[in-house]
């Protein structure tokens, strides 16, 4: 006995889980098929015909009952058990369920037990029936495990449910689905029907989903009860409830937008009103409907995830941008740039088209390193650093620039003071999908001021503008480019000295006009604001 037990420790330790029983029990006009273990199952699952077998083989597993093959047990739709393990594989077990007929099955996990629910409508009772207690045949030993057929295999997983019903009663399913929910499911007296589906791996709640909607069925949850009947059943029953409002203040989310969501779920009875003042909905409708309310509530009043911005602005000589590191492959979602003037005067000219350039920056240590060193050449020039924190979806407004005033008379003669303003102006939507990854909807504008007009009265403003839609990483950084302006350079060339002296010097030097282009590079670091506990 000590020795047998030794062995059953050490089998347990290589194989890992031990079948220590399995029982047949009558579950609500149906027969459930539970295997016993230490240790969770994950067995598969296919079926056979001629006669009808299911087959249920199981890897990693140690059977310890008394016997392999169980005939006669003719109970619940079951006729006879036998298992068989393989010389060469030991850790493998074949199981097959002889059935008295195609019966449609449900599969789950309770514990560490497989439970394999027969849809077979009995309603002969009859008493446990267990494999360590029952009458044994001699073991089946072969060799190596014959490649079983690939059609219906199901494998499940902890907490989910799957399904093989094939022209299934659909109260008789309702009902075993009830059972392994634990949930209580009230059918209407129209419900009736048959039902073929085959689902792996789903939660009960999509499976129910799934099954009601295959047979044109619908349902409600009410508190504790699920009713399932025809939609316009229910609806006539949803009619016949009283009515009552409810106020749900929200935390987050805006009601205005929240109201437009409500409505779209009301029953013909339902009313929707919002309080801005104290950022509540009022909804009048009835129970039901009230419960569907408080859930979409629940997933649309979070708090909104916050994007911080950082945004760099650098003047630089357009001969040295390949310099700085920026792969200019990256395409815009939506693209386009417009360039024009505005005067104190005259509305806003596009004067071309054109597309702005896209890139990113991977190493931002080397592009730090190289502005620095062009900088220190005189080749580039900071001209805005600013960040700012977003709301997700919320558009965030940076300006990198100045504002002036400039005061003109108007058509009477009376004076009148006008804003302007010159520099970088972006406004970007962040949007964060569920990797973490960020759309960001950018516009831009670039517009430079001539001082001399602005002396004179009437500023000339000329702007470049561009509307992008780009992708990144959370951190990765999003370069804008394609604002190139050419600017004027004057150098005075002459002999020292005598270039300086007044009057005679002019014969001595000589003006020379270059002209260089400048680009204006716009750096975009989006960054998930991660939230510090504790």
């Amino acid at each position: 006995m000590k020795r047998s037990f030794c062995l059953l420790c050490l089998a347990t330790i290589v194989y890992g889980a031990v079948i220590t029983d399995i029982e047949i029990r009558p579950k609500d006009s149906n027969t459930q098929l539970t295997f016993l273990s230490d240790a969770p199952l994950a067995p598969s699952i296919y079926t056979l015909k001629n006669p009808d077998r299911l087959v249920v083989e199981f890897t990693g597993v140690v059977w310890t009952l008394p016997g392999y093959t169980f005939p006669d047990i003719n109970l619940g739709g079951i006729n006879r058990i036998s298992a068989t393990t393989f010389t060469k594989r030991p850790d493998f077990l074949r199981v097959i369920v002889e059935m008295a007929g195609p019966y449609s099955y449900l599969t789950g996990i309770e514990g560490n037990n497989f439970v394999l629910t027969l849809l077979t409508g009995t309603t002969t009772p009859f008493e446990v029936w267990r494999a360590s207690r029952a009458k044994t045949a001699p073991a089946v030993v072969e060799e190596a495990p014959p490649s079983p057929p690939v059609k219906r295999r199901v494998t499940p997983r902890r907490g989910l449910i799957s399904l093989d019903l094939e022209n299934a009663d659909i109260l008789t399913v309702l009902r075993a689905l009830a059972d392994y929910a634990g949930v209580n499911i009230v059918a209407g007296k129209d419900v009736k029907g048959n039902v073929t589906v085959r689902l792996h791996n789903v939660p009960w709640k999509k499976a129910l989903e799934v099954i009601l909607k295959a047979t044109d069925l619908s349902y409600r949850e009410d508190r504790d009860v699920i009713r399932v009947d025809y939609a316009k059943n229910l609806e006539k029953q949803d009619l016949d409830l009283p009515v009552a409002s409810v106020v749900y203040r929200l935390q987050f989310a805006d009601a205005k937008e929240t109201e437009e969501q409500i409505r779209q779920i009301l029953s013909s009875k339902g009313k929707v009103k919002t309080d801005v003042r104290s950022n509540s909905v009022v909804v009048t409708d009835v129970a039901p409907i009230q419960e569907k309310v408080k859930a979409l509530i629940k997933k649309l009043d979070v708090e909104p995830q916050q994007v911080e911005i950082a945004v760099r602005v650098i003047d630089i000589d357009h001969s040295k941008t390949n310099e700085l590191g920026i792969d200019w492959t990256l395409k815009g979602l939506e693209t386009r740039i417009l360039r024009g003037e505005i005067t104190s005067n005259v509305a806003p000219s596009i004067v071309g088209f054109g597309r702005v350039n896209i890139g990113r920056v991977d190493a931002l240590a080397n592009l730090d390193a190289n502005l620095r060193i062009l900088e220190s050449q005189g080749l580039t020039k900071t001209l805005a650093n600013p960040r700012i924190v977003a709301l997700n979806n919320r558009e965030a407004k940076i300006l990198g620039g100045k504002r002036f005033s400039v005061t003109v008379l108007d058509e009477r003669g009376n004076p009148v003071t006008r804003f302007y303003e010159a520099g970088t102006k972006l406004e970007v939507t962040p949007t964060i999908n569920s990797l973490e990854e960020i759309t960001m909807h950018i516009k831009a504008e670039v517009s430079e001021v001539d001082e001399a007009s602005v002396a004179a009265g009437k500023p000339i403003i000329t702007t470049s503008e561009a509307e992008t839609k780009v992708q990144v990483k959370n951190g990765g950084t999003v370069v804008l480019g394609g604002f190139i302006s050419r600017k004027e350079e004057k150098t005075v060339k002459g002999i020292p000295i005598l270039r300086s002296i007044p009057i005679i010097g002019a014969l001595f030097r000589e003006s020379v006009k270059t002209y260089k282009d400048r680009e204006l590079l716009i750096f975009i670091t989006p960054t998930i604001v991660k939230e510090v506990s504790g």
